[in-house]
């Protein structure tokens, strides 16, 4: 079985695409945690810690691999500091440079690069305009300019091997992400829009961001940018509405911007008070076959427990 190296493989994302992987493929994650990760996976999943600007070990699994996938970086959903900010973005920035030097040193070159990226890419000014790949890129915001970066700091790559962005959109999951906070507040009826609710959501349920990035990787054909939203993306106010109903909760506690500002401070307006209106456009050309386009049939699938 040929090596598929993960990095960010105990996130969200990261722990679920593993154990999708790891039947076909050697799956291999370079960790800063190697004890905590380990302990996430069977015997089955390699855990290698990362050594500061030492590529080494990179190097050595990366070389003639099926594939790297980058999904590395610190958690951008805590309250931004100064500090806070520059660990976010060193933890993404360092690691793709490491990605870099590996891949121009390894002697037989590894297949293709999945590089986590995200819809933050577009900005947030773009009201009801629909948003595909071939859209501009953001002018404002850290989460712009963090996404910008995050995909210009391989760009050299694409000229070596193929090189594949993943523009990820909200996704909703029992076990990460936004949603279980979510959960909780309609759990204690407290629930509702935030803002004025007018802002969009482009969701994508795990299951088919996990079904996709598997695609990406294994068709050769796809490169460049994609957006792993769903293809039907909905403003604020009917995704809370919508999550209401399916849990049978009320919907009307909305949360004001004001305070949503004074509790969270600048990441509120770019995380819940702004969202763009993202369509999944290359991968529906492609005819990729998404399980869930419906936010009530997905919220359904995740809450049925």
């Amino acid at each position: 079985m040929k090596n598929v190296v993960i990095f960010g493989g105990s996130g969200f994302i990261g722990k679920q695409l593993v154990d999708r992987l790891k039947n076909n493929y050697k799956v291999i994650i370079i960790s800063r945690y190697k004890k905590s990760t380990s302990e996430l996976f069977d015997s089955s999943v390699k855990v290698e810690r990362l050594q500061r600007r030492d590529i080494t070990k990179i190097v050595e699994h990366i070389d003639g691999a099926k594939a790297i996938i980058n999904l590395a970086g610190e958690n951008v959903g805590k309250r931004w500091t100064k500090v806070r900010k520059q660990k976010i973005t060193n933890s993404r920035l360092d690691i793709d440079s490491m990605i870099v030097r590996a891949v121009k040193t390894c002697n037989t070159k590894p297949e293709v690069l999945i590089q986590g990226s995200a819809i933050g890419f577009y900005g947030f000014s773009r009201i009801n305009f629909d948003i595909n790949e071939n859209t501009s890129k953001g002018k404002r915001g850290f989460l712009t300019k963090l996404s910008i970066s995050h995909e210009e700091s391989v760009e050299q790559l694409e000229s070596i091997i193929r090189v594949v962005y993943l523009r990820t959109g909200l996704v909703l999951g029992s076990d990460g992400g936004a949603l279980p906070k979510m959960l909780k507040q309609y759990n204690l009826y407290v629930g509702g829009k935030f803002g004025n609710g007018k802002q969009w959501n482009s969701w994508i349920h795990i299951e088919d961001e996990i079904r996709a990035i598997i695609y990406l990787l294994e068709n050769e054909n796809c490169q460049g940018p994609y957006n792993l939203t769903a293809p039907n993306p909905v403003i604020n106010q009917v995704f809370s509405s919508t999550l209401a109903k399916v849990l049978g909760k009320p919907n009307i506690f909305p949360t004001p911007a004001f305070a949503l500002r004074l509790i969270l401070g600048s990441m509120a307006d770019e995380l819940l008070l702004s969202g763009v209106k993202v369509i999944p456009e290359r991968l529906l050309e492609d005819g990729f076959d998404f399980k869930f386009t419906n936010l009530t049939d997905a919220l359904r699938d995740i809450t049925k427990d």
